[in-house]
């Protein structure tokens, strides 16, 4: 196999390769994502001749059958989305290359110094960059304007530029780049270019000489590496050199990789799997709002689709090889390897089967929390993999012939999940153990047959829960205890609050705005006694509650004492005594008790809230209990 190389080259050099197409863009690279601070940024390290990172290159053979585009941005023309571009897609010369890692860093120094720019100026990346000599300050000295501005102002001339202390970066249509700096640095001391044709004072002048010759000097000392990997590897064996570490030494997304793979592995059809517009697409379905999107955790789909894979017993294609096997080996966990290994086959058939996949999550938010809730409030967002994988199976695999129902998976599965995640169980992993736990559960499901009835084998399932996965039941003392502590972080805290997120579907304050998920206002989670009346009050008798130095626990700021309110109402609750903001309306436990309970307030918890005398002990701990009661309902198979 050919040896991996590294090279240099300078700004013009870079910018005539992306001309030629010598360097183009493989489809499935993720689009132009970076910020208007982020161009300038890299183009104020090229004037300061600092260090600007690296590209990986992936030669191609003349025969090469990838998908490659020439480095773009998003444009309007005619009324329709098209691609701004250097060069014509169909010009390709003879020596080319993929730009595997760094299309980002090309793209914006084609943006900056080559003039590449979207001709509709409505379009984000409309504008120019300058150099701005005037600016005291160095990390102001690159500017960006937008187009409107540049026509208003005149900046498309270069006088009027040279005038405002302005240095357009990219060159005029028949000029080079170093052709286009060497005529600034004759025009700068030319008097005509400046207003009422008289130059700036002698030190001024001086000084803007200087920042002009550093930043000429920049652009032509600059250079980029350049890591190129031979025309012989595949592929596959591409991603697998990204797998662990990329250039700049943070782990590569396992999803880029499989999009690849993915990609590649479907190229020839009439529709290639592109990964992560699937990913956002499906996130776009009720049920999975919340839960798949490119930006967020998209690995967590690509484990839903793998542990699908890995649930069903017969009836599915072959894996694919990974890391330069001759031959597939079997995918048994959701780890990265057998992410890679998942076949496209089966990719497909799950892209088929999407609307099945969207009911599935938002199925496993109703049976576990009785509401809809976002991937970040999931303890182990893992589970709703492993459930999706259990629904699939009862689908899919001919040897489940009906031998459970939804209900007993549901009520298998809740038991499960809950008892998981208040043991923080997978805190310590759950890439294999997720996969064995699903075979224990098929295996406890696979025994309904077997049982005399429906009650015997939630008996069954009950103590299997404990025997075969370690999972008791939690006591409720304890549990009681870490709802009247501060908040836990992590996953703990996202058990804690899941159905205090969950349970209410109306807002505490004004019942007319629905809080359930998702809600057109934000909803956060919100002190009932604020922490500034707690801070206020910790004096006296309540001194030994709330204070956090005296008191059993730190109660203010514990899941006792929090409930999701909209933004309007917590500010309208905080701003009187606790509980006023109910009782000023006239309203009762009775007359709103099914609100009042969903939010986890029972009588008397509701009494010692809007007491004349405020009793927030008796209102957090007789809300704990109620919270862990049903914590601990939910801990329990039941049918």
């Amino acid at each position: 196999m050919g040896k991996l190389t590294v090279e240099s080259i300078g700004i013009s050099e870079l910018l005539d390769r992306l001309r030629s197409n010598a360097w183009l863009v493989p489809a499935f690279q993720r689009d132009f994502v970076w910020s208007e601070a982020d161009v300038t940024s890299l183009a104020l390290s090229v004037i300061e001749a600092r260090p600007i990172g690296m590209a990986t290159l992936w030669e191609q053979p003349d025969d090469s059958d990838l998908i490659l585009v020439p480095a773009s941005i998003p444009d309007t023309q005619n009324g329709e989305s098209v691609d701004a571009a250097l060069s014509a897609p169909e010009d390709r010369p003879k020596n080319f290359y993929a730009v595997l890692d760094g299309r980002q860093r090309a793209t914006a120094l084609a943006m900056v110094f080559g003039g590449l720019r979207a001709t509709d100026a409505r379009r984000r990346f409309s504008g120019r960059y300058f150099l701005d000599v005037s600016h005291d300050d160095p990390s102001g000295r690159v500017r960006y304007i937008r187009e409107t501005q540049v026509k208003t102002s005149k900046y498309d001339q270069l006088g009027v530029c040279i005038g405002a202390g302005l240095f357009p970066l990219s060159p005029e249509a028949d000029k080079d780049l170093m052709g286009q700096w060497y005529t600034y640095i004759q025009s700068i001391n030319d008097a005509s270019n400046y207003p009422d044709q008289v130059l700036p004072e002698a030190e001024e002048l001086a000084r803007r000489n200087e920042i002009l010759k550093q930043a000429f000097k920049g652009i032509t000392e600059t250079v980029l590496a350049v890591y190129i990997v031979p025309a012989e590897y595949t592929l596959g064996e591409i991603c697998e050199i990204f797998e662990t570490l990329n250039t700049t030494g943070t782990k590569v997304s396992t999803v880029d990789l499989l999009h690849s793979w993915l990609f590649n592995d479907t190229s020839t059809e009439p529709e290639p799997i592109l990964l992560r517009d699937w990913i956002d697409n499906l996130g776009e379905l009720e049920g999975a709002v919340g839960w798949a999107s490119r930006s967020n955790r998209p690995e967590i789909i690509a484990q839903t689709v793998t542990a699908c894979y890995v649930a069903l017993d017969s009836e599915k294609p072959s894996p694919r090889a990974v890391g330069g096997k001759s031959k597939p080996t079997a995918v048994t966990s959701i780890k990265a390897g057998d992410l890679l290994a998942t076949p496209a086959a089966f990719w497909r058939q799950a892209i088929e089967d999407e609307r099945d996949l969207a009911n599935y999550i938002g199925d496993f938010q109703t049976c576990v929390a009785g509401g809809n809730f976002p991937l970040s409030d999931s303890p182990y967002p893992v589970t709703m993999a492993m459930y999706s994988a259990l629904r699939w199976y009862m689908t899919h695999d001919s040897r489940y012939a009906n031998q459970w129902n939804l209900e007993e998976l549901n009520g298998l599965f809740r038991a499960f999940f809950w008892r998981n995640a208040l043991a923080t169980r997978y805190d310590q992993g759950f890439l294999s153990q997720s996969s064995t736990d699903m075979r224990v559960l098929k295996e406890i499901l696979f025994r309904r047959a077997k049982a005399a009835n429906a009650n015997a084998w939630a008996v069954e399932a009950n103590a299997e829960l404990q025997s075969a996965l370690d999972l008791p039941v939690p006591d409720a003392v304890s549990l009681q205890q870490q709802l009247l502590q501060a908040k836990p972080a992590g996953a703990l805290g996202r058990a804690l609050t899941l159905v205090v997120r969950t349970q209410p579907t109306q807002d505490l304050v004004d019942p007319s705005v629905s809080i359930a998920y998702p809600s057109s206002k934000p909803v956060e989670l919100h002190h009932l006694y604020p922490l500034n009346w707690c801070a206020n009050n910790k004096h006296g008798k309540l001194g030994e509650v709330l204070d956090p130095n005296t008191a059993e626990f730190d109660y203010a700021r514990s899941v006792a004492n929090l409930t999701p309110l909209t933004r309007e109402s917590n500010n309208a609750w905080r701003a009187k005594t606790p509980g006023l903001a109910l009782t000023e309306n006239g309203v009762t436990f009775e007359s709103a008790k099914a609100r009042f309970e969903s939010h986890f307030i029972s009588a008397p918890a509701f009494a010692a809230l809007t007491a004349d005398g405020p009793d927030p002990l008796c209102f957090w701990e007789s809300r704990a209990a109620e919270i862990a009661t049903d914590l601990r309902s939910r801990c329990i198979v039941e049918l």
